[in-house]
């Protein structure tokens, strides 16, 4: 196992679930979130455990290519601080905590509320919008409103303030990384909606242009159910997880479907992902000769890269790899602290427990072995070697004889708005070893990886930290994947999506 090759924790991974894009999706028991607090302290109490936590075990905090990432973190408790001053209930608690979290503009830097039962009363004023390439349009309404601008009405502005510049203050300042187009697809229909947060306005006067005519509107704010909000909000952002599994098509063209990578032990996704490794090793040579083969991650936010990469050599075999392998990052720092040291302790107790990957357990030995030597030294960083032995005869590819590629036919990896960490991981492999990427641009990472999850004081939220960082990865910081061939259809139309894959060719 090479120094830089997976990935293989996340907050997914190990359970958190990091803020749902879906109205008040978020997951785990906890406290009651209607009882009496006092939520000016509770925000103190917990932006200040987010400071010490990051301060405490995020690489970022001694990474000399990052030389303004310790003011970042300083920053936003001073914000937090603030705002806690005049915080009265729990919308200012959370959003106040949202907004510290965004200002990393790290998307493995993560918050998620432990109550699912609960979700903060939002209100809109009767229509949503919604990106249509670079602009804001009306894509959802009520039918008998006829205050309300018309669906594709395009925004111009609200108060004297801007489409663009409304949707980062409002939406942006909360969620972070609006510099993505996968942040506008999935979360910009926030613009017109407020869920007790006390830091943004209702805007009381926004204008449309619509037929070649700009034409004012005066809002009229009022509340909506969690539950029409949440259909409202699936349709337009068009977030589709399929079953995991391996479909044989009617001209004989494979689809592959992996909806998360998610290797905590026992989970359903690991158990599927095993299953359907092994079916896929069962189907090698249909999957080899196959007309196309589709590599479906819709719905997939990561997880382990131990998946796509066994994947990998499962279909295009080690010599094509080798000689078509993705460029290795120069090398992987950890950052050394007794919280990470007891994060990986624990997976892999787990993963142990499980039976899990033999590679898997052998890497997670050596790194709690070395971040324990390094944090005996003094020292802030584990530098993850690769240690892989070297190969006892040359291969084909090795003694210079070209390999050939073992799939016959086209391979294509369907990607949605979505998919982060591990699933950028796996793009990564598979567009390396030949495959095609096809969808929809996907979201984006830091050089920022690994994550580790930990309880805020207050019980109420629990939040997602890195404990590595990539040195010189080929995908820059924060850069998404782009599509060869964008879909713009409907992404959970899985006839539609299939007729388009074979128009292709």
């Amino acid at each position: 196992m090479t120094a830089t090759a997976r990935t293989l924790l996340t907050a997914a991974a190990l359970g958190l679930i990091a803020v749902a894009p879906a109205h008040a999706q978020e997951a785990a028991a906890a406290p009651s979130m209607t009882a009496d607090r006092d939520w000016s302290a509770a925000l103190v109490q917990d932006a200040t455990a987010l400071h010490d936590i990051i301060a405490d075990s995020h690489p970022g905090m001694h990474d000399p290519l990052n030389p303004g990432f310790r003011a970042k973190v300083d920053e936003g408790l001073a914000l937090a601080l603030r705002r806690a001053r005049t915080t009265t209930d729990a919308g200012g608690w959370w959003w106040a905590l949202r907004a510290y979290v965004a200002s990393f503009d790290d998307g493995h830097v993560q918050i998620g509320m432990k109550d699912g039962s609960y979700g903060f009363p939002a209100r809109w004023p009767g229509f949503l919008t919604a990106y249509r390439g670079a602009n804001q349009v009306v894509a959802d309404r009520l039918a008998d409103d006829p205050a309300a601008p018309p669906l594709d009405a395009r925004l111009i502005d609200c108060d004297g303030v801007g489409a663009d510049r409304l949707a980062e203050t409002r939406v942006g300042g909360f969620r972070g990384r609006w510099f993505l187009q996968s942040q506008h697809a999935l979360l910009g229909d926030w613009v017109f909606l407020n869920a007790s947060n006390p830091w943004i306005t209702e805007m009381r006067e926004c204008r449309f242009e619509s037929g070649g005519q700009t034409r004012s509107y005066a809002l009229n704010w009022r509340a909506i159910e969690a539950a029409d909000l949440s259909a409202r909000r699936n349709r337009l952002n068009q977030r589709f997880s399929p079953e995991f599994g391996l479909k044989t098509m009617d001209d004989g063209g494979l689809w592959l479907s992996m909806p998360s990578f998610n290797s905590a032990p026992g989970s359903t996704a690991y158990v599927a992902l095993t299953a359907l490794l092994a079916e896929a090793q069962a189907k090698q040579e249909a999957l080899r000769t196959a007309p196309w083969v589709v590599l479906d991650l819709r719905g997939n936010g990561g997880g382990s890269s131990h998946w796509s990469d066994n994947l990998a050599t499962l279909m295009w075999g080690d010599d094509w790899r080798r000689t078509h392998a993705l460029p290795s990052s120069d090398a992987v720092d950890w950052r050394v602290s007794e919280g990470n040291i007891a994060e990986v302790v624990a997976f892999m107790d787990q993963l142990k427990t499980a039976g899990g990957d033999a590679d898997v357990i052998a890497w997670g030995d050596k790194a709690i072995a070395g971040m324990r030597a390094a944090r005996a030294a003094g020292q802030v960083y584990w530098r993850e070697a690769d240690d892989a032995p070297a190969e006892a005869s040359a291969t084909p590819a090795q003694a210079g004889a070209a390999p050939v590629n073992p799939m016959r036919g086209r391979v294509f990896v369907l990607t949605d708005s979505g998919c982060g960490s591990a699933c950028l991981d796996a793009v990564d492999i598979w567009k390396a070893a030949g495959a095609v990427q096809i969808g929809r641009e996907t979201s984006a990472d830091t050089v920022y990886m690994e994550v580790r999850d930990a309880d805020l004081p207050s019980g109420l939220a629990g939040i997602g930290v890195p404990m590595k960082v990539y040195r010189g990865r080929a995908r820059g910081n924060n850069e998404p994947q782009r599509p060869t061939y964008v879909y713009d259809g409907d992404m959970s139309d899985d006839a539609a999506l299939a007729a388009w894959v074979r128009s292709l060719g």
